[in-house]
């Protein structure tokens, strides 16, 4: 015969499978009515839509499916923005175009994508819904390359495609070399990484002149000008860095280094040093 503790602690074993299958049961029958709340106001509809067969009942029955998607939670309650450090956030929040509380099944993720990579300072971006309440969206902004300065000259923050930036301070970005030439934006991008390859005379760099369509005049932060050729650019920038290196040319008098052609450098005195060259001081007791 068992005892009393065995016999409560055998009703208490019951029960307790009793509790865990009830719960279980609650949650499989949660998860199953979310799949078919889900299913009848987005499967099914979008089902219609694409078989043809839509008619009058589809649209009652579309904005029935919006109106309880919005009754059990389904809006828009927050708005999760990664990647933006310039674009003016009302002007993201204007593209994105869903205000906090509408329904989020109704909101076109496609459309609110382009409408954002409309913004000057978005290369591209990523929208997606996060039910039941959340859109994500994420951005890739420009980075600023140089100043261009236009025909009327205006001068224009660009970025390395040659796109025109907009809603900016200038003075923040007076570090950058300054372009000139009508066809300078488009080009500018592989003539600075060029440049860039050898960072202490890129540093140097103060602005850059397009000539002809075909190559650049480089300026200097020391008044000098730097003549590359249309072609093997690289090759003649490395060349600086040696005349530099075994001449200490950027130190001297010289108002143009002229590195167009493979085999040989023209140099070219500043007005100063050209005519103290043609005209030598005299030596004291000299007649």
């Amino acid at each position: 015969m068992r005892t009393l503790e065995e016999q409560a602690r055998e009703r208490r074993e019951k029960l307790d499978k009793q509790h865990s299958v009830g719960t279980n049961v609650k949650k499989i029958a949660r998860v199953m009515w979310w799949t078919g709340f889900i299913g009848a106001i987005v499967i099914v509809p979008t089902a219609l839509v694409y078989t043809g067969k839509a008619d009058k009942w589809m649209s009652l029955a579309t904005q029935e499916s919006v109106r309880l998607s919005a009754a059990f939670g389904m809006t828009v309650q927050n708005i999760e923005v990664s990647g933006r450090e310039k674009t003016d956030p009302n002007a993201l929040l204007a593209a994105i175009g869903q205000k906090p509380g509408t329904p989020i099944i109704t909101f076109d993720v496609d459309a609110a994508r382009e409408r954002i990579e409309e913004l000057s300072w978005i290369r591209s971006a990523t929208v997606e819904r996060q039910l039941p309440d959340t859109l994500i969206v994420s951005v890739v902004e420009r980075k600023p390359l140089a100043i261009w300065q236009t025909e009327g000259r205006d001068h224009v923050l660009i970025d390395g495609d040659g796109e025109q930036l907009q809603n900016y301070e200038l003075g923040d970005y007076l570090d950058l070399p300054v372009l000139v030439g009508d066809d300078a934006p488009k080009s500018a991008a592989e003539m600075l990484t060029t440049l860039q390859s050898i960072p202490h005379l890129y540093e140097q760099i103060t602005g850059a002149q397009r000539i002809g369509h075909r190559r650049w005049n480089i300026q200097l932060a020391n008044g000098m000008f730097i003549r590359l050729p249309e072609e093997n650019m690289e090759k003649a920038w490395q060349r600086l860095e040696v005349l530099d290196r075994e001449h200490s040319i950027l130190d001297r008098d010289v108002l143009i280094v002229d590195l167009r052609l493979p085999d040989r450098t023209f140099v070219r005195l500043t007005p100063g040093a050209a005519e103290q060259r043609r005209n030598p001081p005299k030596k004291e007791g000299a007649v």
